[in-house]
């Protein structure tokens, strides 16, 4: 039998814990929000003393008495304006209380995004952690805006309970029966709502999930016209949740209409008891008015105490999913060591790195299944290298067939995953022993995929780093991307929009490029960075770092035969790893392996070209 767990304590302590953390925003509100109750009460006081003292004698003396119809009405336009107050200020202070909320919990849960090594973003889904942040997030403090009212109504119901005993014990016994009744009610929406709201929260993160695949992968979705698919696919999560949404309205439309009717089915049983106790002479009519006119009061205070148990499933929902992620012990770890002063020499001594997918470790969505189990996969065996300009090997190209570890080889050195054994050392200190300010500052790692944000050339250079306009120029020039940067409407301060997408592929990768070499790192890392540059533009960019950076050591990760010529030496892996090192030239007169993936490599360059040059010539052709 499937299991939800408990809503009702969980869920209170989901929002007494909010309230606490905003605790000053949500006294308020909860002032405010007695204040409104205590009115509340006070107005059928008044209206039942008008009832008793006024409005009876009136009609008992066949005259009405302005004076005193006077008084008692100026009584109610007073309480009416302050409950208006009231009214304004439990609002204003809950909603305060409810977006800091939604404010703090995002914040914390990016941090956690921002502390967690690399290995755990791969192992979740994107879609996913975007759901959390914001959904989820809602979800968890949406009961939030009511709660304050709803602690209120407590206050109100007790003061009520003593208002009503006082009148008469038996009419009473009508407002504890109410109570119970819309306990019942809700412990039974309850159970029917949380499967319900456990589902939809998944569906939610599961659409997002979608969206972010189609999104990101749009270049293949189109190019092998996979839009309907996607389509489709999107299409089935989106009903599944809009049918879900559909069921806890269906669940929510039978119980609501029932907790609203409670104080109307009240005031009838007071009505009704009411006249058969002041026949008995234990009531007079004005106490029956001020009884009667109090539950009328009471209809939206317990709707609110409604809303807040109604809306309990989708906050322990909700911040359970959060809280899976605040649990989250993962932390990419940093020492307490600078970088000494040196020429920046690289050593990887007898470093090997395994892959380890572990289905437990995802969290959230769809999971793995209950057959999968830890999946190990070895990228690096024993691998020793070293990139050391004191040793005339400034300028380290690895090469390799597709899966020998190369890229696993260019996050290790970044120190961006730890080894899982061996040392990895910059002028003698341990990657894992650098602050977080000495590894960023003094190795820079740049990728194929060339990340671009939605700003300007300026910002996506110095990412907030104080950087001066003659280093931003620098590092322009020297990534060959001065010219086309001038060329924009705007030069520098132009918006490159979203990813970059104004932008060739080959544009990017020198922007991502220009962003490294403008902190002039210790240590730079280009994994396969110049890849849809074209050769003559990847030879002058690798020959401006070599003559520019003297001060820096390269580590490339090449294909092209060009490229590698540039490198002091060269170290071939395979299947992780080094098989053969030494200069471009030794290892074409000696490694038949290494010769025959570099031919390949340069055969598939040329004819990458000449496909590109007869596109072209066929596109002017067709143009005149």
């Amino acid at each position: 039998m499937r299991q939800h767990p408990a809503v009702l304590w969980p869920g209170l302590k989901r929002l007494l814990t909010g309230s606490w953390e905003q605790r000053t925003w949500f006294i308020l509100a909860v002032i405010g929000a007695i204040a409104f109750a205590l009115l509340q009460i006070a107005t059928s006081s008044i209206i039942g003393r008008v009832t008793e003292d006024v409005i009876v004698p009136s009609f008992a003396a066949g005259e009405a008495r302005p004076a005193l119809l006077a008084g008692g009405g100026l009584a109610i336009l007073g309480i009416a304006v302050a409950r208006a107050v009231s009214v304004m200020a439990r609002r204003v202070f809950a909603a305060a209380a409810q977006f800091d909320l939604f404010r703090l919990y995002r914040e914390r849960l990016v941090a956690v995004y921002s502390r967690v090594p690399l290995l755990w973003h791969r192992r979740q889904a994107t879609g996913t952690l975007l759901s959390s942040v914001y959904s989820d997030v809602e979800a968890t403090f949406f009961a939030m805006a009511p709660f304050p009212f709803a602690i209120a109504t407590i206050a109100m119901l007790i003061y009520a309970t003593i208002v009503v005993f006082r009148i008469d014990p038996v009419i009473l016994l009508i407002m504890v029966a109410l109570i119970g009744i819309l306990i019942m009610l809700n412990i039974l929406l309850q159970r029917m709502a949380t499967p319900i709201a456990m589902r939809s929260q998944q569906l939610r993160a599961e659409v997002a999930e979608i969206a972010h695949e189609s999104f990101d992968g749009a270049h293949v979705v189109k190019s092998l016209g996979r839009e309907n698919v996607e389509e489709q696919r999107f299409t089935r999560t989106a009903e599944e949740l809009r049918t879900t949404g559909i069921r806890f309205g269906y669940v929510r439309g039978w119980f609501d209409p029932a907790i609203d009717a409670l104080p109307n089915l009240g005031i009838l049983a007071v009505a009704v008891l009411g006249a058969w106790r002041i026949s008995e002479g234990h009531l007079s009519t004005g106490q029956l008015v001020e009884v009667a006119y109090l539950f009328t009061l009471m209809s939206l205070p317990i709707r609110s105490f409604g809303w807040v148990l109604g809306d309990l499933s989708r906050t322990v929902v909700g911040g359970g999913r959060v809280q899976q992620i605040l649990d989250v012990t993962d932390r990419r770890t940093y020492g307490d060591r600078t970088l000494p002063d040196g020429p920046g020499a690289l050593r990887l001594q007898d470093v090997s790195f395994e892959y380890r997918d572990d289905p437990a470790q995802i969290i959230l969505g769809r999971g793995g299944r209950p057959s999968e189990h830890l999946r190990i996969s070895s990228a690096l065996h024993d691998v020793t290298l070293s990139a050391d300009p004191t040793a005339g090997t400034r300028v380290l190209a690895v090469v390799g067939p597709t899966g020998s570890g190369k890229s696993s080889l260019a996050l290790l050195a970044a120190g961006l995953v730890p080894p899982t054994s061996g040392r990895i050392t910059l002028d003698g200190v341990d990657l894992a022993d650098l602050t977080a300010e000495a590894l960023t500052a003094d190795v820079a790692l740049v990728l194929q995929q060339a990340f671009v944000i939605d700003a300007s050339v300026r910002e996506n250079i110095t990412l907030g780093t104080d950087i001066d306009e003659e280093t931003i120029r620098w590092a322009l020039r020297v990534a060959q991307a001065e010219q086309f940067v001038d060329a924009l409407p705007e030069g520098i301060d132009t918006v490159l929009g979203e990813r970059g997408g104004s932008l060739s592929g080959g544009q990017r990768q020198r922007i991502a490029l220009a962003r490294a070499l403008a902190r002039k790192p210790r240590l730079l890392i280009l994994d396969d960075a110049t890849s849809a540059c074209d050769p003559s533009v990847e030879l002058a960019i690798l020959e401006g770092i070599r003559t520019e950076m003297t001060d820096s050591t390269l580590l490339l990760i090449a294909y092209r035969k060009s490229t590698i010529s540039l490198a002091d030496q060269v170290v071939l892996l395979d299947h992780g790893r080094v098989t053969a090192r030494g200069t471009h030239e030794q290892l074409r007169a000696t490694s038949g392996d290494y010769r025959a993936l570099v031919d390949a490599y340069d055969e598939a360059a040329i004819s990458h070209e000449l496909l590109e040059s007869h596109g072209a010539s066929d596109q002017s052709g067709g143009d005149r």
